[in-house]
């Protein structure tokens, strides 16, 4: 880039700051306080694109890898899920059917379901 490129850009970098420095001195006493926040924009908004103009955005790195994703369960894993559901279905059904409720049997489906998940816990 010559010297006379990098000169001619800080000046017109210059031009837009005074604007956008007019533009919010005149904010505060200005009759029409819509207009006079429309103009502070309209300077912001050029600078911030002379600034993209010069400076263009680069990507920050990504923070994690997600090209190593984690495999999806195989077939085993699944049909551990599901046996281990299956039965804690059956013998919830099986126990609430036999025990005549109230807390007996509330402790009796809540233990099968924490084994269940005990279960699937150690299969995953």
């Amino acid at each position: 880039m010559s010297d006379t490129q990098q000169s001619e850009e800080a000046a017109e970098r210059e031009a837009r700051r005074e604007v956008l420095v007019d533009a919010l001195t005149d904010l505060p006493s200005a009759d029409d306080s819509n207009t006079a926040a429309k103009d502070v924009m309209r300077a912001l908004d050029g600078y911030i694109e002379s600034e993209r103009v010069r400076h263009p955005a680069q990507r920050e790195p990504a923070v994690m890898d997600y090209s190593g994703k984690s495999a999806p369960p195989s077939g085993e894993t699944k049909w551990a899920l599901w046996a281990v559901l299956g039965v804690a279905v059956l013998t919830t059904i099986l126990v609430v059917s036999v025990l005549s409720g109230g807390w007996p049997a509330a402790l009796a489906v809540a233990a099968i379901w924490v084994a269940a998940l005990v279960a699937l816990s150690l299969t995953g």
